[in-house]
């Protein structure tokens, strides 16, 4: 295939077309005061999306310039890595990516050099980082837990407690499901759960594109030690499964090959419905793990050895059972398992024990590194059998309503998770605003990088100005007042217009949120910067002559036939 070269500065100028034009569409939902977006779904007919967060409105858009769809792509890409890490924030990093890019551009044009930009940049980032560290307000308070979910959620209300509620029920390390609810309340339940790193064998399965979710009602679970190759080994139990009118999920050593390929063919066409995931744990760990989720699923696990049949002669009475299984692509969370709590709590009991004789042993007395392996097994699997989940069932008078309502409760909860782990400052854009005093006394290197650190000051200060035009106020006398102030616990309630310290007047940021969305702004802005040549492809169009969508989808063979 050709190819296709750009050079510089049109390869940076068209990047930063793309930039710009998801930017400009994306800051309007920025703070309470942001208003929405409204996004055209991709299917004629159904309702466009309703959104107030940042990501959503930067995935949805693409440009037929392939070279401004690149840029587009860092920008996505940022917002994309601070939702995944911390939930909220997105709006920030993008804030945060195009200002960083339009003064880096300046500067490249007017000579500087882009390695040395990215170091003044790079060293910027890391005092800024120390400084929000540093400055943190730790000791979170369940109230303070309220008023950080009513910022992420733009002033939902009720939602703070019953978030609060669930992150002292769950702890940091319990997993929280959201899903639509049925009535227009809000609904916390905290049940059983099963929770482990592993997701799903292959995107294919996901069944809420919106979430990249697959997600099962009233599953069936086999739990196999071994990889399965062949589809036909299967056909059995997944026709038992489907006379019941139920979906599977299989969990095993791997699934590879035809078995994998046929499972994702009759999945896609609705044949039957069914998850493959891989099992927790390692070599031979994973036959533990494998018993303990039988035992709380209420199944057996299919074992290699004489004492267990073969995969094409397994049963229904073999299988374990649970409420819902929601599988993201890292991770697998089993709700409401349906095995002997008895003897599941006996079993935790059984693997105290022997984790206390483990701690009990005097130096000397075995390996250290093995005694401290086997303990950390043995805890690892005391927290997979006494895992606890929580259900967030979000309420709205319309699915369009309770969808857009979602987004931003689930990312309410991350953020105050975020909160937890590394406290929090004043909200509104002012603790990052506040770094920009402590980066006037740093000298650095060289000019350039001096330079780089100039552009840092001017983005710190773009998302408290950003926050501020949404809310029709002036920029220059917010800042001025917070000037003023010199108080770096002082900042703005932009939504009802009044100043005052972060944590009476309920204007709280998560320390993590901030740091991650500067940084992963950073990251992409040096790459663009420091990037002189695109190699592209050039697409072969004429395989598509003749071709007319009109004429295929009216011939499309129907895959349910």
């Amino acid at each position: 295939m050709s190819k296709q070269i750009i050079y510089n500065p049109e390869a940076r100028l068209r990047m930063m077309h793309g930039i710009d034009s998801i930017a400009r569409a994306a800051i309007v939902t920025m703070g309470s005061a942001g208003p929405a977006v409204m996004i055209q779904h991709r299917t004629d007919g159904i309702m466009p999306i309703f959104t107030r967060d940042g990501v959503t409105v930067a995935r949805s858009i693409h440009f037929d310039d392939r070279i401004a769809n690149l840029g587009g792509r860092m920008l996505r890409d940022v917002a994309g890595a601070v939702s995944r890490q911390v939930g909220d924030g997105t709006t920030t990093a993008i804030v945060l990516a195009q200002k960083l890019a339009q003064e880096s551009l300046k500067s490249v044009v007017a000579g500087f050099h882009p390695l040395q930009l990215k170091k003044g940049l790079d060293l910027a980032l890391a005092l800024v980082e120390k400084k929000l560290l540093d400055d943190a307000v730790k000791d979170i308070t369940p109230d303070w837990i309220e008023k950080i979910a009513a910022v992420a959620t733009k002033d939902e209300k009720g939602v703070g407690k019953l978030l609060a509620q669930a992150l002292d029920a769950l702890g940091l390390a319990g997993q929280l499901t959201f899903q639509l609810g049925n009535g227009r309340e809000d609904e916390l339940e905290i049940v059983d759960g099963i929770h482990y790193e592993q997701g799903y064998l292959s995107p294919n399965f996901v069944t809420d594109k919106t979430r990249a979710e697959a997600v099962l009602d009233n599953p069936y679970i086999l739990l196999y030690d071994r990889e399965i190759h062949d589809l036909m080994d299967l056909i059995p139990i997944l026709e038992e499964v489907k006379a019941e009118g139920r979906s599977l999920l299989i969990i095993a050593d791997n699934v590879v090959d035809k078995a994998l390929t046929g499972l994702l063919l009759n999945h896609v066409r609705g044949i039957f419905k069914v998850v493959a995931v891989k099992a927790p744990g390692f070599g031979d760990k994973r036959i533990d793990r494998l018993k303990d989720l039988a035992l709380l699923t209420g199944g057996q696990a299919i074992l290699d050895d004489y004492s267990s049949p073969k995969l094409e002669h397994v049963e229904l009475n073999l299988l374990g059972q649970a409420q819902r299984v929601v599988i993201t692509e890292t991770t697998t969370t089993i709700i409401g398992a349906k095995g002997d709590k008895v003897l599941a709590q006996e079993r935790i009991e059984n693997l105290r024990e022997q984790a206390n004789l483990i701690l009990a042993k005097k130096a000397g007395e075995g390996s250290a590194t093995g005694n401290r392996h086997d303990f950390g097994e043995l805890e690892e699997r005391i927290a997979l059998l006494s895992g606890r989940t929580g259900i967030f069932s979000v309420g709205g008078t319309t699915d369009f309503e309770i969808k857009e309502r979602m987004v931003r409760i689930e990312n309410a909860y991350m953020s105050a998770k975020a909160a937890l782990e590394e406290g929090v400052l004043a909200g509104g854009g002012v603790a990052l605003f506040n770094c920009i005093k402590m980066l006037k006394n740093v000298i650095a290197e060289n000019v350039e990088q001096q330079q780089g650190i100039s552009i840092m000051k001017l983005a710190l200060a773009a998302p408290l100005q950003s926050l501020t035009r949404n809310a029709g106020l002036n920029p220059e006398v917010v800042i001025a007042r917070l000037n003023a102030a010199n108080d770096n616990h002082f900042t703005v309630d932009t939504q009802h217009q009044i100043y005052g310290n972060f944590l009476e007047i309920g204007i709280i940021d998560p320390v993590k949120v901030m740091r991650l969305a500067l940084r992963n702004a950073v990251s992409v802005v040096g790459t663009m910067m420091t990037t002189e040549t695109i190699v592209m492809d050039v697409p072969d169009l004429s395989i598509m002559d003749g071709y007319s969508p009109e004429w295929a989808a009216a011939t499309r063979e129907d895959p349910r036939s």
